[in-house]
């Protein structure tokens, strides 16, 4: 079961945040419960790119090393985009956590689409579906996404 939370923007770049708490901080693979859907993304410019975030919050005792997950953008005009994500939850010697750490909670923000386009004016959705390998992810508090508009001076610096 996944309850949702909007959150107000804090910047004039941000376009779109929500994040979406696990039951029992548990998020199911196999069940109804493996997708989360994030709605009502309002687009108006189509002239800027955007970057999209996972926001990951997750107790010490997930028991995965990675959120593995699909993710899909619904356009308003129903065309769908789909692409696989792996979000690292700890360092590459597998030793420390990858994140910030406030007590029991270990928050994890990672960009996982840059400078993409939104073609037309409208509400979009995007849609994310557990691809851990267990049954449950147990551990995760929520889960969440951010959509920025680019910084331009990023261009550069992409390889």
């Amino acid at each position: 079961m996944v309850t949702g939370l909007a959150l107000v923007s804090c910047s004039k770049d941000e376009v779109y945040q929500n994040r979406e708490s696990f039951t029992e901080n548990t998020w199911e693979r196999i069940t109804d419960g493996k997708t989360i859907t994030f709605s009502n993304i309002i687009i108006e410019d189509t002239t800027s790119v955007y970057d999209i975030y996972v926001d990951i919050r997750h107790t010490p005792f997930i028991n995965e090393r990675e959120v593995k997950m699909l993710m899909k953008v619904i356009y308003p005009n129903g065309i769908t985009r789909q692409s696989i994500h792996t979000v690292k939850l700890r360092d590459r010697f597998d030793k420390e956590w990858v994140g910030e750490a406030m007590g029991d909670m270990i928050d994890v923000e990672e960009k996982v689409k840059r400078f993409m386009a939104f073609p037309e004016k409208g509400t979009y959705t995007i849609t994310i579906t557990n691809l851990g390998k267990y049954s449950e992810m147990v551990g995760i508090m929520d889960l969440g996404i951010k959509i920025k508009k680019s910084n331009p001076k990023d261009y550069k610096n992409v390889k």
